[in-house]
C-alpha cells in the first residue's frame, strides 16, 4: 500500500498558513462530500475490525457463552482503530495457543475460533497496509480539513485526487475484511445449525458422556484389571466404582440417560462390550478399551506414558473366549 496518503503537502496542505473561511463553490462542496464519504468508509473498516476482534474466538460453558460474547464486544467497543488493527494481527492472523477446557465440567462446553491459514510474509504485508490506513484515517480526521482551508484558494483539484486515492486504498482493505467477516459468520452459522440438529445434539451428549469422570473410571478399571486377552469384567468395575466413588452411580438415568453401566459402556463408543457365556448357561459382561480411546493415568508424564503404552498393547483382534 502507498503510505503517502497522509503525507501530501505543498500548496494544498500548508500547515503553517493562516486558516481562513472559503466561499462555497461546486468544487469545494465536492471536496467536502468526498471527505464525508471517506469518513464513512473508515468507519466501516473500524466496524469490521471490531466484529472480527470481538467474535473470532469465544469459548465457555453453554449457559455463559452469550454473556462472554457480549463482554468481548464491550471490551473492543472503545478501542481505537489502531488498537483494533494490532489486535487483529495478534489474535486472528497469528496462531494462538489452544484454549484448555477445565478438567471437570458440569455442563456443555462450547468453543469457536476463526483463524486464517497464511504465512509470515502476508501477515507483515497486511500489518503494514493496515498501519498506513490507520495513519491515513487519522490524517483525514485531524489534519486534512484545516490544511485545505489554509491552503491558497483551497486547491480543490489536488484535494479530490488525494481523497480518491485514499478511497481506493480503503476499498481494498474493506474487500479483504468483508471476505474474512463473511467466512467467519458463515462458519459460525454452520456450527450453530449443526449443534441444533439431531446429530449435533447426539454429538454434544456423547462428548459430555465421554468426558465424564465415570467413563474415565471405567477406562482405568479396564486398564488395571484386564485379563491377558485384554478384557475386563463389568462386575469388577461396578464394585470398584461403588467403593471409590459411589456418587457416580447415583441417578444414572437422570445424569447420563442410561440405567446401568453396560448402557454407558455401549453409549460412550470407547469400549468393546461382549456378553461372555458361562458353563452354567448364564453370561457375564466383559469389556475392553477400543482404539478410539487413550486414557492417561497418573499425575506425572511417566505415568501417563505408561498408561498410553498399555492401551496400545491391548490386542483388540482377539474375540472373547467362550467357556
Amino acid at each position: 500500500m502507498r503510505t503517502s496518503l497522509s503525507h501530501t503537502r505543498g500548496s494544498l496542505l500548508n500547515d503553517t498558513s493562516q486558516t481562513r473561511r472559503l466561499e462555497r463553490t461546486p468544487e469545494r462542496d465536492e471536496v467536502l462530500r468526498r471527505i464525508g464519504r471517506n469518513v464513512v468508509n473508515f468507519q466501516m473498516v473500524e466496524a469490521m475490525l471490531k466484529h472480527l476482534n470481538a467474535t473470532a474466538s469465544v469459548h465457555g460453558p453453554a449457559s455463559q457463552l452469550a454473556n462472554r460474547l457480549e463482554a468481548q464486544r464491550t471490551a473492543v467497543h472503545h478501542k481505537t482503530m489502531g488498537e483494533l488493527a494490532g489486535r487483529m494481527v495478534t489474535h486472528v492472523l497469528q496462531a494462538q495457543p489452544e484454549h484448555q477446557t477445565p478438567d471437570e465440567i458440569t455442563e456443555l462446553w462450547i468453543g469457536f475460533r476463526f483463524t486464517l491459514a497464511t504465512d509470515v510474509q502476508f501477515i507483515d504485508q497486511h500489518d503494514q497496509e493496515m498501519r498506513a490506513l490507520v495513519e491515513a484515517r487519522n490524517d483525514l480526521i485531524h489534519h486534512f480539513l484545516p490544511r485545505w482551508y489554509s491552503a491558497v484558494d483551497g486547491d480543490a483539484e489536488a484535494a479530490l485526487a488525494y481523497l480518491d486515492a485514499q478511497r481506493d486504498e480503503t476499498f481494498r482493505m474493506l474487500d479483504r475484511l468483508r471476505g474474512w467477516v463473511k467466512t467467519m459468520d458463515e462458519g459460525r452459522k454452520q456450527v450453530a445449525a449443526f449443534l441444533a440438529s439431531p446429530e449435533g445434539v447426539r454429538q454434544m451428549d456423547l462428548g459430555f458422556l465421554q468426558s465424564s469422570r465415570l467413563v474415565a473410571m471405567l477406562g482405568e478399571v479396564a486398564l488395571k484389571t484386564a485379563r491377558p486377552d485384554g478384557w475386563a469384567y463389568l462386575t469388577t468395575a461396578l464394585n470398584l466404582i461403588r467403593h471409590r466413588a459411589p456418587d457416580e452411580l447415583d441417578n444414572l438415568q437422570v445424569r447420563h440417560g442410561y440405567q446401568n453401566l453396560k448402557g454407558i459402556l455401549l453409549a460412550a463408543e470407547y469400549f468393546d462390550v461382549e456378553d461372555e457365556p458361562l458353563p452354567n448357561g448364564a453370561s457375564r459382561t466383559i469389556y475392553r478399551i477400543n482404539d478410539r480411546y487413550t486414557l492417561h493415568i497418573g499425575d506425572d508424564d511417566a505415568a501417563g506414558a505408561a498408561a498410553t503404552q498399555r492401551v496400545n498393547q491391548i490386542d483388540n483382534s482377539n474375540p472373547a473366549p467362550s467357556q
